[in-house]
């Protein structure tokens, strides 16, 4: 029997809500194995180095079966050597990967299949790569009928969208991961942070500017509002921030000045204002919100908190990559720079060329300029 077409809209607007939904997939596979008249599916992942094989999600299997898998039946399961050889994207039948009557004479089948009464009707893997795969498998009992001819039609009509939809929340959980590791890299620096979007909102401030502005003295950060206490340096820093925000509309990448914060009893804060780029690496942390402007507030007594943090929180370079770039805005050489950090000249020529790739110059002379306007006074 074939599906409505009211059928197959609601179970692919549930498919496709389920990259940014996660409790939506189990609902999927229900929806999906009620239209083809299985009991079960799962989604798997098989980790081929690690040995680990294991389901992301399922309907229909046992949670004892899934433990089973995980921990002991995955390493042996029947189907996979066949299955490696499949196409990304292409149905396998089970019968087709191992026949009933080679299957029967496995350890997998009789202690494992035969105890749980299930078998694979159909597979196919969704994301594939060297080491690693993952797929939708389709099962049904063991003395089951076989399933009509229109049942693997309709699969081979669906398999595309579950593709789509997996490997957008692939792209999503990338995302999310390095949005992850650039906030811990703003975390640990020992300047403050502040982003903002295009209307001068934070958007995100770090620890450390949290702390800054916490303590009231000189700054603060109110109703997501950056600013400082005396009226002339607060006109500066409103100044910095409104022309760091038209060079973010330009959609280039320098810095756009700094301003001197006073503060009663310690020593002044340093406050760097600059723009950001859709290229720029900050930008993960909140692309879908526009951060279009970086703040860095500095304090004298936070050693280490000069221009090499300042290029690790703009621009994305590793620590090696920073402290290179400000010994040479220091006046060392390339030699001297890899002696003082106890590395080869060749070392220090590829930290060269990764450098210039994320700060998006050609010379060393563009380097120093870009190292320079981070530093400068208005």
């Amino acid at each position: 029997m074939q599906p409505s077409a009211e059928a197959l809209s609601k179970l692919l607007l549930t498919l496709y809500a389920a990259p940014t939904q996660p409790e939506l997939w189990g609902r999927f596979l229900t929806e999906f194995t009620q239209l083809l008249g299985l009991p079960a599916a799962a989604i798997l992942h098989q980790d081929l180095a690690r040995e680990k094989y294991g389901f992301n999600v399922a309907v229909g299997v046992d949670p004892a079966a899934q433990a089973a898998y995980e921990r002991h039946y995955g390493q042996m399961d029947a189907w996979r050597p066949e299955f490696l050889a499949k196409r990304e994207g292409e149905v396998a039948l089970g019968e087709a990967l191992c026949a009933t009557r080679e299957l029967v004479k496995t350890e997998f089948y009789g202690d494992y299949l035969n105890k749980y009464d299930v078998t694979l009707y159909a597979a196919v893997a969704t994301l594939k790569q060297p080491t690693r795969f993952e797929l939708m498998s389709l099962y049904r009992g063991l003395h089951d009928a076989e399933p009509p001819p229109e049942t693997l039609t309709l699969i081979e009509l669906i398999v595309p969208h579950v593709r789509t939809a997996l490997q957008l929340r692939h792209r999503l959980c990338e995302a999310e991961v390095a949005a992850r590791n650039h906030v811990d890299v703003l975390e640990h620096l020992r300047a403050g942070v502040v982003l903002l979007n295009e209307q001068g909102e934070c958007l995100f401030a770090n620890r450390k500017a949290e702390q800054l502005c916490a303590a009231n003295e000189g700054m603060y950060l109110r109703h997501s509002r950056l600013g400082a206490h005396k009226p002339d340096e607060h006109q500066v820093l409103c100044r910095l921030i409104e022309r760091a925000t038209a060079v973010a509309k330009g959609k280039t990448l320098k810095a756009c000045g700094s301003v001197s914060v006073q503060r009663p009893s310690a020593p002044p804060l340093k406050v760097s204002v600059m723009a950001l780029s859709p290229a720029a690496p900050l930008i993960e942390l909140v692309a879908t919100k526009a951060a279009m402007v970086a703040v860095f507030i500095r304090s004298p007594d936070d050693e280490g908190s000069g221009l090499a943090e300042l290029l690790i929180g703009n621009y994305g370079l590793t620590s090696a990559e920073a402290r290179l770039a400000a010994q040479l805005y220091d006046g060392r050489s390339l030699s001297q720079a890899a002696e003082r950090n106890n590395v080869s000249r060749e070392t220090v020529r590829g930290q060269l060329r990764s450098i210039f790739s994320k700060m998006q110059v050609r010379r060393q002379a563009d380097l120093l300029r870009l190292c320079a306007d981070l530093v400068r006074e208005p």
